[in-house]
């Protein structure tokens, strides 16, 4: 897959322009992303033609900060990022694999002369690294983050709150990892562990979409509820209670 960009290196700065790379060689700034999300998104891009497929990651370019040692780090765009790996795994009508997977990337800063303190410093001081597991346990160290966009690990409450939020439950915000913080949210009221506990499902790693329709919607439908509470308010996009009463 080539775009007819510049390849990303080392030496690549900020400033508008546009680069390339490959997928294998990006570093995630989190831990785990929602497999839900992923999934689909993968889903729609194999049925992308090569050139539909360019068309849309071109205007979809990837921000990342460049470390020391070569290190290409996403700040954003993660689910997208494993989206076009996942893609390559199976047939695709772009004819992509996880060799030559790539996708567009815009270099916000070429940060490659800090040392590790200072550099994930800097990275959180601007909000570019969730330092929290697929759990929500954390903050974890720098070094626990994973090597490879296929190492993520799922967060099944992330999966829910894209499910909310395709549901209009409540809207999408340019917060610093807003998804996360309404999967935070999500987690401390239990809403798939009460499950777990009454044996209604097998185990908190789980994918929403493999679940029955009826069970599914009913999560979906309670997360829905609770993101339009009172409880919500202050979470970025909180779309507020209706009442009709």
């Amino acid at each position: 897959m080539d775009f007819g960009y510049e390849e990303c290196s080392s030496k690549s700065h900020r400033g508008g322009q546009l680069y390339q790379i490959r997928v294998a060689d990006l570093h995630p700034t989190q831990s785990a992303v929602g497999l839900d999300e992923v999934y689909a998104k993968a889903e729609a891009m194999r049925k992308k033609s090569e050139d539909e497929l360019t068309a849309y990651l071109i205007t979809r370019p990837v921000p990342i900060v460049i470390g020391n040692d070569n290190k290409f780090c996403l700040t954003d765009h993660h689910h997208q990022a494993r989206a076009v790996w996942e893609a390559a795994k199976k047939k695709n009508e772009a004819g992509i694999d996880q060799g030559n997977a790539r996708v567009v990337v815009e270099v916000l800063y070429n940060w490659s002369v800090l040392k590790d303190y200072e550099f994930w410093k800097a990275m959180q001081g601007n909000g570019w690294v969730y330092l929290f597991d697929s759990q929500g346990g954390g903050p974890r160290q720098p070094a626990s983050l994973p090597k490879h966009i296929k190492d993520l690990r799922n967060d099944p409450y992330r999966g829910l709150a894209w499910y909310v939020r395709s549901h209009f439950g409540y809207s999408k915000r340019p917060a610093d990892f807003a998804e996360f913080q309404w999967a935070q949210f999500f987690r401390m009221r239990l809403i798939l562990d009460n499950r777990l506990l009454r044996n209604e499902i097998e185990g908190v790693d789980i994918l929403l979409s493999e679940m029955k329709e009826e069970d599914r919607n009913a999560i979906v439908e309670e997360a829905i509820a609770l993101a339009r509470s009172p409880e919500a308010a202050g979470l970025p996009g909180y779309s507020g209670f209706v009442s009709r009463g």
